[in-house]
């Protein structure tokens, strides 16, 4: 019997392929959130945070994953949408021991965005910060 509960096993924070932000491993798939981490003149770029305790959600079963805008309009994502750009982009991953919350920064002159993504098996989206 395959089981159909997606359970968080890992979270990393770290940098790859020229991007910086975190991995959700689970059950069934790699989770990537991450914003572009490098410069194009002299701006700074942003980065992927988040206040929570990520050791909390070790074994969390994953509900949902939610893009939320700088409005707070919150959308559940199950196909590839464009929300908004801007310089700040929340992921709400919904668990059954509450949410598990992310945010991208962009610090950014205002001549330079950054590629700021999500990746899963219910979402895969990309947008400009």
């Amino acid at each position: 019997m395959v089981s159909k509960v997606e359970k968080i096993l890992e979270i990393e924070e770290g940098s790859w392929h020229g991007f910086d932000g975190f991995k959700i491993k689970t059950n069934k798939q790699m989770i990537e959130l991450s914003i572009s981490g490098s410069q194009d003149c002299c701006e700074n770029y942003g980065y992927f945070m988040t206040n929570d305790t990520t050791s909390d959600f070790i074994g969390a079963k994953i509900l949902d994953i939610q893009i939320v805008d700088e409005s707070l309009n919150q959308q559940k994502m199950n196909k590839i949408v464009q929300i908004y750009e801007g310089s700040t982009m929340f992921v709400n991953i919904i668990t059954n021991k509450g949410v598990l919350q992310f945010t991208a920064y962009n610090e950014h002159n205002g001549y330079y965005g950054h590629q700021a993504k999500v990746q899963s098996t219910q979402l895969n989206y990309g947008t400009t910060l």
